[in-house]
């Protein structure tokens, strides 16, 4: 995709996770750039906030020159209202452009988020395994969040900060030289202090992050198990785990507070020995009678202004400490190559698709062989019935036809053509697959149905479930397509297997790949589901997972596996009627 392109610059040099400072431009361009009219907004607003605050004082000046001198009422009520004015101006156009900026970091940060989901849509299953779902929604979702700032107003206030910074420096030293000088050494060596000072917090930022990656993946896991930690008496357990984890995080939670409370120490010292030296030298000179005491006052309004905006600055490097750890982590994700690589793209030809395996090994650890040297084809529209014992190598035969992996060894083909040399999206468009968990989501019949195309015809859907045969069954919901389904706990084992169905006969596909799809389902649900499959291979090449050998009575050839090797390929009805077949001895 073109928008994750920036993923693959931002590398670092010397580390994997070191973030340059041409990276952190290039993120910029890439989720800024289609918002240049917004950020142009934005930028404007602030810049004319910052104009506006520098006029203030000098509104203040005039007035207490002017009571000083003539005391002319119309005269200082002009001025008053006019002072007036400017708060109130600064006030509104300060709020106009947080509400803009806001608006341009959710928007960044969506994009930003939605790359990152495709991103690990497609990356292989290796990868997930490596990662609970509650940490890739930490990291897809809580450190991008913490982005939010950086995109919509690091670059605009720290130039806008750093443009007020200046021009009151020189509208101080255009009233005293002196001022101007002492303010302009003082203020770089104190931000200089207080940037080095905000790095040291940086890791502990990313350690915290890190830690509540951690417990956001525990509470995935654990919510996920419910029934299985209460039925196992496992509740004491996972609470000792769970304050192991909320301890970790607090601890590293408290050293980032201390770490900042320590920060906002240090800007309190340097503010108030500011004052102190913009007072004492204000008092000499006013002494010595070099100065007024409007003069006196308006440079102690842009102490004040230098004071917030110089406090601002190191906020905004803290927002960059905090960024630079969500960027690192993201990176982490960024960085990560698919084992499993989109082809160039190949022509499959049209209806049933033939199966091809040649000499097909596949490994998740070397010394742990899957499957083994796996040869054998299947012909467009056969329906074949896979059986053997768990661990023989079933289910991963269906990734690899899927690739969600690929062989170590050996090749694929699917209607004579190499899977590894297909696209991915074109692949997966061909393939129906139907497995013994089928999640569902907190949406309507037709949103789980249709996996949320609002351009899918309610007529369409309507047709499938009759051509699927459970029409009497559909006829029972309370509310058709709009019923509510809440997650896997509306329906049972079976219903949820039938919805798989009409997904994938509204995907149409040419192979279609059921593993252990009616391994739970009661017998009259299971009815059901026998006459839906029997509509929904017609015309298709088929894969039937099995452990009942019920569920496979009807296909045309069996393959049997065992310990990820083929040890038996013959027609069903010969190799029922022969007694020393594997499938005969398990069929008794």
């Amino acid at each position: 995709m073109k928008r994750s392109a920036p993923f693959r610059s931002i590398r670092a040099r010397n580390s994997p996770t070191r973030v340059t400072f041409r990276q952190y431009a290039r993120l910029m361009k890439t989720y800024l750039g289609p918002q240049r009219l917004r950020v142009a907004c934005m930028a404007t607003l602030l810049f004319a906030s910052i104009a506006l605050q520098l006029l203030g004082p000098q509104i203040i000046r005039v007035f207490i020159d002017t009571f000083q001198r003539t005391g002319d009422q119309q005269a200082l009520t002009i001025t008053a209202l006019f002072y007036l004015g400017v708060v109130l101006g600064s006030q509104l156009v300060s709020a106009l452009a947080a509400y803009v900026s806001e608006d341009v970091g959710w928007n960044a940060t969506n994009r930003l988020r939605a790359d990152l989901t495709q991103r690990c849509l497609n990356l292989d299953r290796t990868f997930h395994s490596e990662h609970t779902p509650g940490e890739l929604l930490e990291r897809v979702d809580g450190n991008v969040n913490t982005l939010a700032n950086f995109f919509s107003q690091f670059v605009i206030r720290l130039v806008g900060n750093g443009i007020f910074l200046v021009g009151a420096l020189v509208l101080m030293a255009r009233e005293n030289i002196w001022f101007g000088v002492v303010l302009s050494i003082y203020m770089t060596a104190s931000m200089i202090v207080f940037v080095r000072a905000q790095q040291v917090a940086t890791p502990f930022y990313k350690r915290n992050r890190q830690s509540q990656a951690v417990l956001t993946g525990f509470w995935g896991e654990v919510l996920g198990g419910l029934e299985d930690i209460a039925a196992s008496g496992a509740a004491s357990s996972i609470r000792r785990r769970y304050f192991s984890l909320q301890r970790d995080e607090q601890r590293t939670h408290l050293a980032g507070n201390v770490l900042w409370n320590a920060l906002e120490a240090l800007g309190t010292f340097i503010d108030v020995l500011s004052l102190v030296i913009v007072l004492v030298m204000s008092a000499l000179f006013f002494v010595n009678g070099t100065m007024t005491i409007a003069t006196v006052v308006l440079l102690l309004a842009y102490t004040s202004q230098l004071l917030d905006h110089t406090f601002e600055i190191t906020e905004q490097f803290g927002s960059l400490q905090e960024a630079t750890a969500s960027i690192e982590r993201i990176n982490e994700i960024s960085q990560t190559t698919s084992r499993v690589q989109d082809g160039p793209g190949v022509q499959f030809p049209a209806g049933a698709l033939a199966i091809a395996c040649e000499k097909v090994s596949f490994h998740y650890e070397p010394s742990q062989p899957v499957l083994q040297a796996l040869s054998f084809q299947v012909a467009p529209g056969e329906v074949v019935g896979l059986i053997g014992r768990s661990g023989s190598g079933k289910t991963t035969l269906t990734r690899l036809l899927t690739r969600f992996s690929d062989p170590v060894d050996g090749v694929i083909r699917l209607g004579e053509q190499d899977l590894r040399q297909a696209r991915l999206d074109d692949l997966r468009s061909r393939v129906g697959l139907v497995t013994q968990e089928v999640q569902l989501f907190q949406a309507t019949l037709r949103d789980n149905v249709t996996f949320f195309d609002e351009h899918m015809d309610d007529q369409r859907i309507l047709k499938a479930i009759e051509q699927l045969g459970i029409a009497d069954w559909y006829a029972r919901l309370p509310a058709g397509l709009d019923t509510e389904l809440m997650g896997n706990a509306a329906l049972s084992a079976g219903e949820a297997q039938l919805v798989a169905c009409i997904r994938v006969f509204l995907k149409d596909p040419q192979l279609i790949l059921l593993d252990e799809a009616t391994s739970r389902l009661d017998p009259a649900t299971e009815k059901l589901m026998t006459r839906a499959t029997e509509q929904l291979l017609a015309g298709r090449t088929a894969i039937i997972i099995a452990h009942r050998l019920s569920t496979v009575e009807h296909v045309d050839r069996i393959l049997v596996l065992e310990a990820g090797r083929l040890v038996e390929d013959g027609l069903r009805t010969e190799l029922a009627h022969d007694p020393t077949s594997h499938y005969a001895r398990c069929s008794t």
